[in-house]
């Protein structure tokens, strides 16, 4: 009788064939969509995620607090911040270090961050609009910073982290099940089976590092959010989400539609949820 294979949980390649399977199983990947796509998507809503942000500043200022407290970050850093969006991350920063690179490859993000920065008077933000795979960079950053990006999605990408930093990197990504509440609804609503992944949680990274031998600096936080937004603004943003996904027909629209107006008061939206998310930094083998 053929016994089982031993599972080897300090094996390295063990984690890395798990975050692939993981990846393989999401249902984002179950569906395939080109990456134009997907540009064209976080180009269109780049105003609207931009003003959308603003309600996580909490998050925002614990995750640089952490990277002042953990000395990740100095006046002379030289920071990459990997999927920066419309500045989330790259703006804060920008105030505290040398030169912050914002790489991203929806054009009309580093648009409404090129403004905002302005708008500030900071002018020490350089915008990449390239996507992560086509970069080639050798140790040529202090911190390299990926948040929530869906540009880590493998060893391979994570090693290409370590290999653009010369000092240390941050991961920051989900800690438990895919918690974009509403997104999750409407799947389940349009498909008829509920939203699956673990593709980007911090177990994979995580015991892939450790694995390693290195010793990941781990921290958790817990967010409430509520805010306000525009019934139209929600609308418009899921329409051109599952128009990825699936024909956007009248029956499609309808439930998009439908699902935000028993939500609304009005005109307006109350958005709640609890995100956990993890804060994952660590400094690269020399």
């Amino acid at each position: 009788m053929e016994t089982d294979k031993k599972i080897d949980l300090l094996d390295p390649e063990f984690w890395s064939r798990e975050w692939k399977q993981a990846a393989g199983e999401s249902s984002l990947h179950r569906i395939t969509v080109d990456e134009k796509s997907w540009i064209e998507f976080w180009s269109s809503i780049s105003l609207s995620y931009r003003l959308r942000t603003l309600n996580e500043q909490k998050m925002i200022d614990e995750v640089i607090g952490l990277l002042i407290k953990e000395g990740l970050i100095h006046r002379e850093s030289v920071v990459l911040d990997i999927g920066s969006g419309p500045g989330t991350l790259a703006l804060p920063l920008a105030r505290l270090v040398s030169y912050v690179f914002a790489l991203d490859p929806a054009s009309k993000m580093l648009d409404a961050l090129t403004e905002e920065a302005r708008g500030k008077g900071l002018s020490n933000i350089i915008p990449l609009c390239k996507r992560w795979q086509e970069t080639s960079f050798e140790r040529e950053f202090d911190l390299v910073l990926a948040s929530f990006s869906p540009a880590i999605r493998s060893v391979e990408d994570l090693l290409k982290m370590e290999r653009a930093s010369r000092r240390y990197c941050c991961l920051i990504t989900a800690s438990g099940a895919e918690n974009f509440k509403m997104r999750n609804e409407l799947w389940e609503k349009i498909f008829g089976r509920p939203f699956y992944s673990t593709a980007f949680h911090v177990t994979f990274p995580f015991n892939y590092l450790y694995a390693r031998g290195l010793r990941p600096n781990l921290r958790f936080i817990k967010q409430s959010i509520c805010y306000e937004e525009p019934l139209e603004t929600l609308i418009d943003w899921y329409e051109n989400y599952f128009k990825m996904f699936v024909d956007l027909n009248d029956s499609n629209k309808k439930i998009i539609r439908q699902y935000f107006k028993d939500k609304a008061n009005g005109s307006l939206v109350k958005v709640r949820d609890e995100r956990t998310f993890s804060i994952m930094c660590w400094e690269v083998e020399k």
